[in-house]
């Protein structure tokens, strides 16, 4: 059996260092994942006056927190790179601040949309210009009021700029999406000494609540880099793996639902339940069957619905995905990348325009053809899941453009599949 230790979580990266910036006192965070969207954040918060240290051998971060106010105004515009996740929970933690920033990110960042994370602020009091709803956004000083929230979108990013706003604001904030998204902030915010109440299917903080430093921070490893050779293991036959220490947050594993619908050969051992339960999972060869994926599962799995769609292709019969309109606003429109790229390969895949939805449909084969271009759109997940189905058919990689792209999330990706490719275990 192949062994695999996957990156750590990028999610939980992201706001280990946010919420380490606003809290008071040193936080030690531990198996941090260090590639460029997670660097990116670490670069804000230093150019907003924070003391942060940087191990990557040892893959850890010390942040030196002194308060959710002590931030100093920057000299510069706040550059996110190309990391959504920056821009959006970091425009909701410096709408209450006292000073005028800007955030801005590369290109691709500058059509991912921002009215999401805006109009709820302006309800809060937020003074936030920006270009026609996408970066760069101009945040101006403003002084938050507590306020009640229903968004209709289910956005772990929105979810996590509202409430850390609402610890800016004066009186208590109220939050409420239409179906449950990622909850990496909750449970961290909850290890930082906040209260998170849910009452009436609203998230509930108090303004002007002091965050602690935690005596100790781990992030377990990434469920969606994981998700890639969960499915080279389902996929390449006479194939056993075993992935460590992968984080099994309830609201990020809807891939597993998902897998073993498709009657994948999966189960989870050594589970550990902390704060972010994690465990290892061990994977064999699977034929697996098509499946109807529905439109309220698209917020446990929208980061794998590319890994999942090269999984599908091989399936036998149809596989129905309800509801994928949010592919469209991620690095790149992920959803013609996904219709074009599984063509490439002699996949018959519809894309399904409904009313008020876009649905994916693809069908399974046996017969693939050899494609003579991949294109990534410089999109990391698109790029590693189409170097998993080339790696399954024994095919050459070099068909794929621009392979560094997956340095956003996974650097060491193309050698983790080149080593499992050849039966190898691999510790990132």
């Amino acid at each position: 059996m192949v062994r695999i230790i996957v990156p750590p979580d990028k999610s939980m990266s992201h706001r280990a260092v946010i919420l380490s910036s606003i809290a008071e006192g040193k936080t030690e965070i531990n198996n941090f994942l260090f590639a460029q969207d997670c660097l990116s954040t670490i670069s804000v918060v230093k150019s907003l006056g924070v003391r942060i240290a940087t191990f990557p051998n040892k893959r850890k971060v010390v942040v030196w927190g002194k308060g959710k106010f002590s931030f100093t105004p920057p000299k510069d515009v706040l550059f996110a790179g190309n990391s959504g996740t920056t821009m959006r929970i970091m425009t909701g933690v410096l709408a209450g601040q006292s000073f005028e920033s800007v955030l801005d990110g590369d290109q691709s960042l500058r059509f991912r949309p921002m009215n999401r994370v805006i109009k709820p602020l302006e309800m809060m009091g937020a003074k936030i210009e920006s270009r026609n709803g996408y970066p760069p956004v101009r945040i101006l000083p403003a002084e938050l009021r507590g306020a009640k929230i229903e968004s209709r979108l289910a956005s772990a990013q929105v979810k996590s700029a509202i409430l850390l706003a609402g610890l800016h604001a004066d009186g208590r904030t109220y939050y409420k999406e239409p179906m449950p998204s990622r909850d990496h902030t909750e449970r961290m915010l909850r290890l930082f000494g906040v209260k998170v109440r849910r009452y009436n299917g609203f998230l509930i903080v108090d303004g002007r609540t002091s965050l602690r430093a935690p005596s100790d921070l781990f992030i377990p490893g990434d469920i969606s880099s994981a998700s890639f050779f969960i499915a080279y293991g389902l996929l390449k036959t006479g194939s056993k793996l075993m992935l460590e220490q992968v984080g099994l947050n309830p609201t990020r594993i809807g891939i597993l639902r998902v897998i073993k619908r498709m009657r994948g050969e999966i189960r989870i051992t050594k589970r550990v339940d902390s704060a972010e339960p994690y465990g290892d999972i061990v994977v064999k060869s699977s034929n697996l069957k098509g499946v109807r994926i529905k439109q309220e599962e698209i917020a446990s799995l929208i980061d794998e619905l590319p890994i999942i769609a090269v999984m599908a292709a091989f399936a036998k019969g149809r596989t129905y995905i309800e509801g994928v309109d949010e592919l469209r606003v991620k690095e790149c429109d992920r959803l013609e990348a996904i219709r074009y790229n599984l063509t490439q390969f002699g996949v018959e895949v519809r894309i399904i325009k409904k009313k008020g939805r876009t649905d994916l449909e693809v069908w399974g084969t046996s017969r693939f053809k050899k494609p003579k271009s991949i294109r990534t759109w410089a999109d990391h997940r698109i790029a590693m899941s189409f170097g998993v189905m080339l790696a399954v058919l024994e095919l050459d990689l070099d068909v794929i453009d621009n392979k560094d792209c997956v340095g956003i999330s996974y650097p060491e990706f193309w050698d983790t599949l080149q080593a499992v490719s050849k039966g190898e275990d691999y510790e990132y």
